[in-house]
């Protein structure tokens, strides 16, 4: 029996791996932006686990996507020289469909497999929760004495069955990533509060013939998208019944704005984009492209001056919104921490996650991680991303981005959420590509999905 249910779960997990989409920020992820006021303590606890002896070691295998000499390794470092009964080590997988599925795999056969794992968006999140690959976490929350309300807030937390599965590590905000060398020259000025109908007129006026006014990856960031978010910020693809949101007003509006960017000229073609791989913060640093859809998550590029040496500072606004006066951000809190079911060493793991989330990971912050706790100085967070960097990150827009107040997008129901995803994404690409009407993507937007929902339930 044990070794057929094995078989089944590896089957469910194959299944997935076929269909699921790639982490947005996007997938979303969620809570209150509230101002922090006194910085994190970056020392680590000396306090060790109750099991261990000066005799033994436990050894913690922690799987995340960040590269080692971004931040993991000096955690980890700073961490094993404090706690001497308790050592970890970092493995990076590549936050991709083969590395997620490399992740899913090492779990469920438990060769090599990890104590600790992050998974980075909603979907992946959920097809783990979903297959029971994380323990529950409240015992264990409980005998650390981690404060999980104090430091994140339980309302920034999706539990599932009544049960906490994760513990999300940062605030991942999206943003308008602009060259002010750009804007300047078209006499623009840095947008506060703005609509998706105003990101569209603004492309068009940073247009020139060797610029684009704006990059996007399509096959995760599009205006169909971010408008029906903004207009349904808790899950934004379902209706209150259960069946698609997939015939709203928001989302037909949305794909006509995002034609328009390509009839406008403002933005490479489609195909192009897809074609060539275009990467939004490539074009922008390399001056292809006056504006991008980006984030915090980002930080890391626009301090990569070797590989893009430029003559123009980044400015920062925010992303805009489907209503006037909207303050939703289509990303949230991710970078989600779970213990897996099957560690042995269920209680250190929590030992070095609540180390880790107390703050334990400042080390990660001039990466672009902004840390999920909510008493992390923002002043010193944004002196730790902009860092030597002020002539090319523009201080004063990004502080302003990261104070601003928002309501985050929440993913709660995930029925058939990967297939709506790729749904989205091929009726969004007929329609824009004049292969079929608005009329008729809409149409097969609503007919598909809904097929997708009754065949998963």
């Amino acid at each position: 029996m044990a070794l057929a249910r094995r078989k089944g779960l590896l089957a469910v997990i194959a299944a997935l791996a076929i269909v699921a989409s790639g982490c947005s920020g996007n997938n979303g992820n969620n809570g209150s932006g509230a101002s922090p006021s006194s910085a994190p303590s970056a020392s680590p606890s000396a306090t060790q686990s109750a099991s261990a002896t000066p005799a033994e070691v436990v050894t913690l295998q922690y799987w995340g996507a960040i590269p080692p000499e971004n931040g993991p390794q000096a955690v980890v470092d700073k961490w094993n020289a404090a706690n001497p009964n308790i050592q970890v080590e970092y493995t990076r997988y590549v936050n991709d469909e083969p590395g997620n599925t490399k992740l899913d795999t090492a779990l469920i056969s438990q060769n090599d497999a990890p104590d600790i794992f992050v998974s980075y968006g909603e979907t992946y999140l959920n097809r783990r929760l979903n297959a029971g690959m994380a323990v529950p976490l409240d015992d264990l929350i409980a005998q650390s004495g981690f404060n999980v309300d104090e430091v994140i807030g339980m309302d920034n937390i999706i539990r599932k069955d009544g049960q906490t599965l994760y513990l999300p590590a940062i605030r991942l905000l999206t943003a308008i990533l602009i060259n002010e060398k750009a804007m300047t020259e078209s006499n623009l000025t840095l947008p506060a509060d703005w609509t998706w109908e105003e990101f569209v007129d603004y492309a068009a006026k940073l247009t020139t013939p060797a610029r684009k006014g704006v990059l996007m990856d399509v096959n995760g960031d599009n205006i169909a998208r971010f408008s029906l978010i903004g207009s349904k910020p808790q899950d934004s693809y379902y209706k209150d019944d259960g069946t698609s949101n997939f015939d709203s007003e928001a989302l037909r509006g949305g794909l006509e704005l995002q034609k328009k960017l390509f009839e406008q000229q403002s933005m490479v073609p489609w195909a192009e984009i897809v074609a060539n791989k275009l990467a939004p913060s490539s074009e922008l640093l390399r001056d292809k492209a006056g504006m991008i859809i980006g984030g915090t998550h980002y930080i890391r590029d626009l301090k990569n001056t070797k590989d893009y040496p430029r003559d123009f500072k980044v400015v920062f606004a925010p992303n805009p919104q489907y209503a006037q006066g909207g303050n939703i951000n289509y990303a949230g809190f991710n970078d989600f921490m779970s213990i897996n079911k099957n560690s042995k060493h269920k209680e250190e793991a929590m030992q070095f996650i609540a180390w880790y989330l107390s703050g334990g990971n400042e080390d990660m912050i001039a990466g672009g991680r902004l840390p999920s706790n909510k008493s992390a100085d923002i002043d010193k967070v944004v002196d730790m991303f902009v860092g030597e960097f002020g002539d090319q990150i523009d201080k004063p827009s990004l502080s302003a981005v990261i104070k601003k107040e928002y309501t985050f997008q929440k993913q709660i129901q995930s029925t058939a959420f990967s297939d709506l995803t790729k749904v989205l994404l091929q009726e969004t690409e007929k329609y824009v590509m004049d292969v079929q009407s608005l009329d008729k993507t809409m149409e097969e937007l609503k007919a598909n999905a809904d097929k997708a929902i009754a065949a998963a339930k």
